[in-house]
């Protein structure tokens, strides 16, 4: 129990002094970064090679990624965004194609598709999921917001789909608290590079 307890401990804390740091960053400077790394992630050969993308709706405090939603859709591939079902703690995955008209704000503030809008996708389909988080590390390893939706979702997809996360560079970190559960991401893309990630390090 105290191992657990300190696990999540840790945890919550690496959390919340991450988003001290990215809630202190000038909006401008944000804004920045998050045109870097949209311009880095659609010029890079993952998202170029990839026919179907799951991406995530960006919180006020993630990496924006509205720019990569439409030009997903404008380049011609499928789009497949996540829908959260608490029932199950799950997330289902929805495929859009108009960024204007199929997505309402949701719970939490979370865009997502209007009640009857796009087709379910298996992810199974999916060949590259663009994913948020917290804090990570260069091995890969995520701090999500700890409700596991991803975590969950990840582990059947892994080695199957490129695996690829959004980040400031401030939220990554040399080493984070890693669980059994916890699943590395292939890629992070931050606003100075692409960090291909090796879990074994």
């Amino acid at each position: 129990m105290f191992i657990v307890h300190s696990f999540a401990t840790k945890k919550a804390r690496l959390r919340r002094h991450v988003a001290e740091l990215v809630a202190e960053t000038p909006p401008a400077q944000r804004a920045e970064w998050d045109r870097a790394i949209q311009s880095r992630l659609l010029s890079d050969a993952i998202y170029r090679r990839s026919k179907v993308i799951h991406c995530y709706l960006s919180l006020p405090d993630e990496v924006a990624m509205e720019r990569v939603v439409r030009s997903a859709v404008a380049d011609g591939k499928r789009l497949v965004v996540p829908v959260m079902a608490p029932q199950d703690r799950e997330l289902m995955h929805v495929e859009i194609t108009d960024y204007d008209h199929e997505l309402v704000a949701g719970k939490w503030g979370i865009l997502t598709p209007r009640s009857g809008v796009g087709l379910s996708v298996d992810p199974s389909e999916v060949d590259l999921f663009i994913v948020p988080g917290a804090v990570f590390d260069q091995r890969g390893y995520r701090l999500g917001r700890g409700l596991g939706y991803y975590d969950r979702c990840l582990s059947r997809v892994k080695g199957r789909a490129v695996i690829c996360a959004a980040a400031y560079e401030l939220q990554v970190l040399d080493d984070v608290p890693v669980e059994a559960h916890d699943v590395p991401v292939d890629y992070i893309v931050t606003e100075q590079r692409v960090i291909e990630c090796r879990s074994g390090l």
